[in-house]
């Protein structure tokens, strides 16, 4: 890993200025990372963590090898995706810049010092936390315990555990919840303007922190011998709740409906006039299997991830479809990604929506899974119901809306009828995640193997039968940190799983 040097610091805080109104640095020196105080540093940080999480581009390999997504036949379709030939140049643009932001997370950590900047050094703790979590599971071992010590001389950080860096997250996010719970009375305000993603709200970022600590742990249940240690890990923190309904970790710095400073997601694909940028709203289009499923279970979001190509009528195409097997569709007989102008609630949304970090539907399917595996005391059919209804909600749709769907005589939707609860939970987790939350679609679908009827690829010269498991480490890695990298041992895509992955 390179050397994170104070221009690249300072160079990340001016990032932030895109949504200008909340940022001004004419109070601090800009060469000394020392003087910048962590209500600067803060919107900063989460502004370009989002712009990093929410850029399909860094992730579109998820949505379409897990059937979600397809490329347009109108262009040439991509082999090294379609045939599973990973580089260690396949986006690895997400790895340096997350580590970048996990830096000026650490100088919000060393700015908060006086006990009143508690809250701001919880929030830096619970973020980091965030970023790491993300990078084991695409990465597996990665810099941790040394990674953000640039400034102390170490300029080639080694490559930890990646089981040992979950567990120490929890250690993390308990020690951030516990600096929340014990605020003082005379603590600094979290702005609104500082604090982008929850107003300033301390109880919030407790729960986002315990929601994301149990994800991290959800992720483990597929383990033998850790449910004693998952269970305990909960146990500590069950009286701080979790994220519910209307309570989604949403990043706004104020996007703007001008180029380059509006919601990044949106942004790939649309203009500030509307036009669409032909790389991505002409080559993105549904995936077969996505579109399929919704249509079977009478699903009104169909109209909302995805458009009909004629009237009423939806269709999507395979990753690498075999014209053998199943005959392409051309993109004027197939569904391109759900967007109508100026309007919320399609998938790819309006130029200054909030930004997802970890939603409320998301939040409440890792409840409804918890509960269902016995880790929690909640009751899984309610959590699931609720997880559907915010899914909806966001989609543009009705809480009438999801309770008439949820009301089937269908196992593949009610959670009554499923014979199978996890499978439920899960296959309605990915149809829900959609454009939201990639890694974390990626994430269930290696430990679980749900959904089971994703086609992955047609593709006859693909280099595996299944996905790889893993990314590999950039090459920039390779140059400038071989050592440590050579350490870890010869990694494999599709056989060095990451460590939760024990099927």
């Amino acid at each position: 890993m390179n050397k994170i040097i104070l221009t690249l610091l300072v160079s990340l805080v001016l990032l932030g200025s895109s949504c200008s109104k909340f940022l001004s640095v004419n109070e601090v020196n800009p060469n000394s990372a020392s003087a910048v105080p962590p209500q600067l540093l803060l919107p900063a940080a989460l502004t370009t963590l989002v712009k990093v999480m929410d850029n399909p581009r860094n992730f579109e390999f998820v949505y379409l090898w897990h059937g979600l997504w397809s490329i347009s036949q109108g262009y040439s379709q991509p082999t090294s995706l379609m045939q599973y030939r990973l580089l260690n140049s396949s986006y690895s643009g997400a790895f340096s810049v997350l580590y970048t932001i996990g830096q000026n997370l650490t100088e919000i950590e060393k700015a908060a010092k006086d006990p009143k900047d508690a809250g701001y050094l919880a929030i830096g703790m619970i973020m980091k936390a965030y970023i790491m979590q993300n990078l084991v599971d695409c990465w597996g071992n990665v810099p941790y315990s040394e990674a953000f010590s640039a400034t102390d001389g170490v300029l080639k950080p080694k490559y930890d555990d990646q089981k040992a860096i979950y567990e120490d997250l929890i250690v993390k996010l308990d020690a951030a919840i516990a600096l929340i719970e014990g605020l003082p009375v005379d603590a600094t305000e979290i702005s609104g303007t500082s604090d982008v993603m929850f107003g300033g709200n301390v109880a919030l970022w407790a729960k986002f922190a315990n929601t994301l600590k149990l994800r991290i742990l959800v992720h483990q249940s597929g383990m033998a011998g850790r449910e004693t240690y998952i269970k305990g890990a909960i146990a500590k923190t069950a009286g701080i709740g979790y994220l519910g309904a209307g309570e989604g970790a949403m990043v706004n710095p104020g996007f703007l409906e001008s180029d380059s400073k509006m919601n990044p997601f949106y942004e790939v694909f649309y203009t500030a006039s509307a036009t669409g940028q032909s790389d991505a709203s002409g080559y993105y289009f549904a995936g077969k299997d996505g579109v399929e499923f919704l249509a079977a279970n009478n699903d009104p979001r169909l109209g909302r991830f995805y458009l009909p190509y004629s009237g009423s009528s939806f269709a999507g195409n395979y990753l690498g479809q075999n014209p053998d097997v199943h005959p392409a569709l051309v993109p004027s007989a197939s569904s391109k990604l759900g967007y109508k102008a100026d309007e919320a609630g399609y998938m790819i949304g309006t130029p200054t929506e909030s930004a997802p970090i970890l939603t409320d539907f998301e939040s409440l399917f890792i409840q409804a899974e918890a509960a269902f595996r016995g880790f929690t005391t909640g009751d899984p059919k309610t959590l699931y119901d609720a997880a559907i209804t915010q899914s909806f909600i966001h989609m543009g749709l009705s809480e009438g809306d999801a309770a008439t769907f949820l009301g089937q005589q269908k196992y593949t939707v009610n959670y009554d009828l499923a014979p199978d609860k996890l499978v439920l939970i899960l296959t309605q987790k990915w149809a829900s995640l959609n454009g939201v939350a990639p890694v974390e679609i990626w994430t269930d679908f290696r430990r679980s193997g749900i959904p089971s009827f994703i086609h992955f690829t047609e593709d006859a010269n693909k280099a595996n039968e299944k996905p790889p498991v893993r990314l590999l480490y950039p090459q920039r890695e390779i140059s400038v940190n071989n050592d440590n990298v050579v350490a870890v041992g010869v990694i494999d895509a599709f056989s060095s799983k990451i460590f939760w992955q024990n099927r």
